[in-house]
């Protein structure tokens, strides 16, 4: 019966089996003699790692059916030699069937194979060499991927790699000795947080910024997620401009971070815009004019930045302003910045800086548009420069300077400000003292002919207050025009009789009489003499007697008012003193008796002591009536 090996194995190097570890393998090679087909070299390969320790077992077997013909103890025999993978002899060692083990060891430095040659020799008549082949490798020390850790320690067997902390012998991209972090093996398992960067391995509180305070970017505050860049990195940046929040007691940081300008954080935490300040005044150095561009970057600090929020106009002086320019010294605290060379009250700055009510004054007229409640020096007029104050509040200005405009001619006046004709009253018909002649002429003006009693401002020959009558405003008492218009001690008559009302009137000075004042004015009247304007019956220019006003001698009444021709009687004789008029009295100073020619007397009115009505001037026997 045929032998038939477990393996076939390869005449050359170049096609060696592989023999699989730790299992045992059975083969056989034949010179010539005694064995078909004719093999005489097998060739066998061990895969090996840098650290295996390959062991490689060589056991021949006893002769089997040893041929008869041949000479006895003519037996097997043969080379076994260990190989370099180039092909170089290791080692060979000379087997025959009496001495036929042999075991190499071999310890690799490199991922590599190792090589097996079993070769029989010629021996006569017995060259077949049956053979049992064990390899056996020691992988304690294998280094797979050769990085220097063996696989026993190495997390990455299969992945050379330098890392030596989180894991051994795993990809350290930036050799800190912190593994590239991998699916399964990340930061939070100790990989590297930053695998290209050799200064940091480790980010506490995962914001991109590396534990490792010296080293790059390192972050100040490694257990507080935070963004800012620019003064320090991986802190509190609430506003996201890249300078950190405040930190003065050192609670979130490593140590105490103070505000800009004492320190370099942010100084605006809660606006994107602003970081720095340099005179601390609460308004930031950024801008955003491009007109600052030229100045502010000669001074180096601040930026540039579109949109920038309250950029402080004077970033080295410490300032309160806040509504023309922002951070500017403010003396009188009340938001507008008091002025310099380079900006003005045209340009904006407080007009009055020593008076915190007032800040802008549009005209220019050195008095404010500030018009609330309290506010000093208040311009009623904001756009107009040639008036500021209106008393009256009527909308028309208390200057009445030359060339100033909107004048008000009555000041105090709310109901009136114009007076077209300078008579001092009002134009506004329905105001305070309406001017009802609102065009009177400048010779009224100028001569005082201006009515105030009826009517107000028209005109008034004889000045006594009262306007002239015309067609449409007619006299008293019909009317309220003056009844004597040419008659300044006269305005009213009551009866219409031609006499005023007034029997005195005041001239400004004392209390004077007046002309031709009506005596009797609620009654039509013509007398003349006695007193004026009161009834004359017989039309002599006496008025009748009536109870309060006495006829002649008691009074001055008309003692005849039925006939025209007598009046008076002085002596109370009954007889009239006109001597011109009817039953004259000859002796108007005595009373008298005697009545004249027509009545058979001598004369009327005379004393006639014996009554025979001759007076005793003319009577010869003045004691006997016969």
């Amino acid at each position: 019966m045929t032998f038939v090996p477990t393996s076939s194995a390869d005449d050359n190097i170049q096609s060696a089996t592989t023999l699989t570890p730790n299992t045992q393998t059975s083969e056989k090679v034949c010179y010539t003699d005694g064995c078909s087909p004719v093999d005489q070299t097998d060739w066998w390969k061990v895969n090996g790692y840098k650290g295996d320790v390959i062991t490689i077992s060589f056991q021949g077997k006893p002769l089997n059916n040893q041929d008869w013909l041949c000479f006895w103890g003519d037996g097997w025999e043969g080379d076994v030699s260990i190989h370099r993978a180039d092909g170089s002899e290791i080692g060979s060692t000379y087997v025959t069937d009496d001495d036929p083990d042999v075991s190499y060891t071999v310890s690799l430095n490199t991922e590599s194979q190792v090589y097996i040659k079993v070769k029989g020799r010629d021996s006569n008549c017995n060259d077949e060499i049956r053979y049992d082949l064990l390899a056996t490798i020691d992988t304690a020390q294998r280094d797979t991927d050769e990085d220097g850790y063996i696989d026993s320690e190495d997390a990455c067997d299969f992945t050379p790699g330098t890392s030596a902390y989180d894991r051994k012998g795993c990809l350290d991209s930036d050799l800190d000795g912190y593994s590239d972090p991998e699916l399964g093996w990340g930061p939070n398992n100790g990989a590297d947080a930053f695998p290209f960067q050799p200064s940091q391995w480790e980010d506490s509180d995962n914001d991109g910024y590396g534990d490792n305070l010296d080293g790059y970017q390192g972050d100040f505050c490694p257990y507080n997620s935070g963004q800012s860049y620019n003064d320090r990195f991986g802190c509190l940046d609430t506003d996201g401009d890249g300078f950190s929040d405040p930190d003065p007691g050192g609670l979130f940081g490593v140590s105490e971070w103070f505000s800009h300008p004492v320190g370099l954080a942010d100084a605006f935490p809660s606006d994107n815009t602003q970081w720095t300040d340099t005179d601390a005044d609460g308004y930031g150095d950024n801008w955003e004019d491009p007109a600052w561009n030229e100045t502010h970057l000669a001074w180096g600090i601040g930026q540039w930045l579109e949109q920038a929020t309250t950029p402080d106009a004077c970033p080295f002086i410490t300032g309160t302003s806040s509504s023309d320019r922002y951070g500017c010294p403010d003396t009188d605290g009340d938001s507008y910045s008091d002025g310099d060379e380079n900006w003005t009250i045209y340009n904006g700055s407080d007009a009055f800086p020593l008076e915190p009510t007032q800040w802008q004054d549009s005209d220019y007229d050195g008095w404010g548009d500030n018009q609330t409640i309290g506010a000093a020096k208040i311009d009623d007029f904001p756009e107009n420069p040639t008036q500021w104050r209106d008393t009256d509040k009527d909308g028309w200005g208390d200057n009445q300077t030359y060339g100033a405009t909107q004048i008000d001619d009555f000041p105090l006046v709310p109901s009136q400000y114009r007076d077209t004709d300078g008579d001092g009253f009002g134009d506004n018909k329905t105001g305070f003292e309406g001017d009802v002649c609102v065009f009177s002429t400048p010779e009224e003006v100028e001569s005082g002919w201006i009515s105030r009693f009826d009517r107000l401002g028209c005109r008034d020959t004889d000045k006594d207050g009262y306007s002239n009558p015309t067609d449409e405003w007619i006299a008293h008492p019909d009317g309220f025009a003056d009844a004597f218009p040419d008659e300044a001690s006269q305005w009213y008559d009551t009866d219409s009789d031609g006499y005023g009302d007034n029997l005195e009137y005041f001239d400004g000075q004392t209390w004077r009489q007046s002309f031709r004042g009506d005596s009797c004015k609620t009654t039509v009247g013509y007398s003349t003499f006695d007193r004026w304007g009161c009834p004359d019956a017989d039309g002599d220019g006496w008025s009748d007697s009536t109870a309060n006003w006495l006829a002649s001698p008691g009074g001055n009444g008309d003692a005849w008012p039925l006939d025209p021709t007598q009046w008076h009687d002085r002596d109370g004789d009954g007889r009239g003193d006109n001597p011109q008029g009817t039953t004259a009295d000859v002796c108007p100073d005595s009373a008298g008796t005697s009545v004249g020619p027509a009545e058979g007397g001598d004369r009327w009115g005379c004393i006639d002591t014996d009554g025979d009505g001759w007076s005793d001037l003319g009577d010869a026997f003045i004691h006997e009536p016969t």
